[in-house]
């Protein structure tokens, strides 16, 4: 049946466009065939019928089988393409849809553990599927997830010889990569379809509603119209509103100077046996220099091996990140993922791939330039045992490593020591609404899928992830636990990676603001004003950076640019000025002080690391109208002398 199977494969019938609307048709009377009344063992060879599922498309089998699936086969009539059921987001039930179509057994594990037992199966690779073959009495036993371009062949076949049907296990590919054990990457081709299960109204597919343009036009009218009416009322409103929202930023990092011991999350220890089965999901796109250094540190991770599920999310058409793997990860046991080509190409459209294969109860991001502390995943693990199921997701402090790498790389730390270990601590120790970095997030996987999981359009996926995860009642918190990352060496690769954070700032923000009175239903009046804050004040503080540089010479000469001379709005511009700078600067020195390696007098040149901010900023605003969902790549593994920020 193996040789039948790849024969089918390849030499796949294409439907001419006379057979087209009869070959439709042969899908759906197969679905009703097969969950009709009756015995399937009886069942008599239909060759009329097999001819005509030869040459239907895979669309067409996918169509059948999911309409089917959702109780409407009637639907699916000839040339009906649009009212097919959309395919099922995750797995298991894809396979199952699928099974069902085609008269077959779905098993998800059970059955495959039963017949390993009895012997060890062999495998066998094929162009899009892997096919599991199991010794047993009575004829060989097979286990196929099958991808789509399989699907005519392979139900011809079984309408040709329905008997074959009782020897053969349509799995998921979790399952089947369960049984199969492997000492080395194997490969597998994802599957792409559906993008993700996101809400539409909280998918970032569209940059702004009609409703928000409607809005944005009257405010740009109102203020144009104000400017030549009574421009002073307007500048004076603008700035007194840049200020209130850059002394709330200020405070934000000036808290953290008053009370800098946040109680963690308690942990209850978990022996060996008892941890769940934790899935690695690796993101990758030509990703060669550091592959080996990564592989190394996850061989250091400290969680039983058999209950480590790790993949790595690579494009169909990136041969140098899949030729590294399979050099690098010999003898070490993961799983390379293929992402088929497709819209967009991003990195959460990757990471949804892997989630429909997750076959753990726990599942973590790593980015290639990671190195998790080893203990990293059982204190996650310990931790989500402690805490209610409302828990859903942790975030691990990131720790940048290549000091040595230049002035920047040094800034770059300062920043994310500050976010990390004071900021990100005190907004989860309150409780409050918590925007996850972009790797070392945990989550429990079933409140991810819940939630739809990532939202492929949006290029800070872990922002708004955090915040739709908010939305449906969860919670997110921080632990105790660091992972090592690599900074941008050049001025040019850290704008091109901040000006995407920056971008996928102003996406969360406009997706979730489509119904702001919505939002505030759902999370609460704190978080939503958390919300507000870390990313309008993020921005705001970029841009007035920008303009105060420019503006402190023009004022020296006299010659002031905002407030018209107004002494009330100078000084709260000053104001604004003092608090943010002085806040930044306090949080800077007090961070570089506990830590060897650095001179408390660099956090002085932090001014000039807010200019590439600043032009980060005004980059992201730019892309965010001409280039909504392209993902500026960050090249990792340059990193010359890596030295790591250590803690006194």
């Amino acid at each position: 049946m193996v040789e039948e199977l790849a024969f089918l494969n390849r030499n796949r019938c294409r439907p001419s466009r006379a057979d087209a609307v009869d070959a439709r048709e042969a899908c759906v009377l197969l679905g009703l065939r097969n969950v009709g009344a009756g015995n399937r063992a009886r069942r008599e060879a239909n060759e009329a019928l097999a001819v005509k599922l030869a040459q239907a498309t895979p669309q067409d089998c996918l169509d059948a089988a999911f309409t089917l699936a959702a109780g409407r086969p009637s639907e699916v009539v000839a040339g009906s393409h649009g009212v097919a059921s959309s395919p099922p987001f995750e797995d298991r039930a894809y396979y199952a849809a699928i099974a069902r179509w085609l008269g077959c057994r779905f098993d998800d594990g059970e059955e495959l553990r039963r017949l390993a037992r009895q012997g060890r199966p062999s495998i066998v690779f094929e162009p899009g599927a892997a096919i599991l073959r199991f010794p047993a009495s009575g004829g060989e036993r097979l286990a196929i997830a099958p991808c789509p371009e399989w699907l005519p062949g392979l139900a011809a076949l079984l309408t040709r010889r329905p008997e074959l049907g009782a020897r053969l296990l349509i799995v998921s590919p979790r399952a089947l990569v369960r049984v199969a054990g492997h000492d080395g990457p194997l490969s597998w081709r994802g599957r792409l379809d559906p993008l993700h299960a996101v809400p539409p109204s909280d998918l970032a597919d569209k940059v702004v509603t009609r409703g928000q343009i409607v809005t944005f036009l009257a405010v740009a009218m109102i203020v144009a119209v104000g400017s030549i009416l009574a421009p002073v009322s307007i500048v004076g409103g603008a700035t007194i509103a840049v200020t209130a929202v850059l002394l709330a930023y200020a405070a934000s990092r000036g808290i953290p100077l008053v009370h800098d011991r946040w109680a963690g999350l308690p942990r209850r220890p978990l022996k060996s046996a008892e941890l769940p089965v934790y899935t690695v999901l690796i993101p990758l796109y030509r990703e060669d220099e550091g592959l080996a250094h990564l592989i190394r540190a996850l061989r250091r991770l400290d969680y039983p091996a058999d209950k480590l599920d790790i993949q790595f999310l690579v494009e169909a058409d990136d041969d140098i990140t899949q030729r590294a793997i399979e050099r690098e990860a010999r003898h070490f046991p993961c799983r390379m993922t293929i992402v088929p080509a497709g819209v967009p190409r991003t990195k959460p459209r990757a990471l949804n791939v892997g989630l429909r294969q997750a076959e753990g109860d726990l599942v973590t991001i790593f980015d290639a330039e990671d190195r998790p502390d080893p203990e990293q995943l059982r204190i996650a693990a310990e931790t989500f045992a402690a805490a209610p199921p409302e828990l859903a997701a942790l975030q691990a402090r990131l720790t940048i490593e290549n000091l040595s790498d230049g002035w920047l790389p040094k800034m770059f730390a300062i920043e994310y020591a500050c976010l990390f270990e004071h900021v990100m601590p005190m907004v989860s120790s309150m409780g409050r609404l918590l925007l996850l970095g972009g790797t070392s997030n945990h989550f429990r996987i079933e409140a991810l899928l819940k939630v739809g999981g990532w939202d492929p359009f949006n290029v800070t996926e872990d922002a708004d992830l955090a915040v739709r995860l908010r939305r449906f009642g969860y919670r997110l918190a921080m632990i105790d636990s660091e992972t090592h990352e690599e900074a941008p060496l050049s001025a040019d690769a850290w704008v091109k990676q901040r000006s995407r954070w920056f971008k996928g700032y102003i996406q969360t923000w406009l997706v979730h603001n489509r119904e702001p009175v919505r939002l505030v239903r759902e999370v609460g009046w704190a978080d939503a004003g958390v919300f507000h804050l870390f990313i309008i004040g993020s921005l705001t503080a970029g841009l007035a950076h920008i303009l105060f540089m420019v503006q402190a010479p023009l004022a020296v000469m006299g010659l002031p640019l905002l407030g018209g001379g107004s002494p009330v709005l100078m000084a709260a511009q000053s104001v604004a000025v003092l608090a943010g700078y002085g806040a930044s600067l306090a949080l800077g020195v007090v961070t570089v002080r506990r830590r060897s390696r650095l001179s408390p007098w660099i956090v002085f040149w932090l001014p000039g690391y807010w200019v590439l901010m600043g032009c980060a900023v005004i980059i992201a605003i730019h892309d965010i109208v001409r280039k909504p969902h392209h993902w500026r790549k960050t090249t990792h593994g340059l990193a010359r002398r890596p030295s790591r920020i250590t803690r006194k």
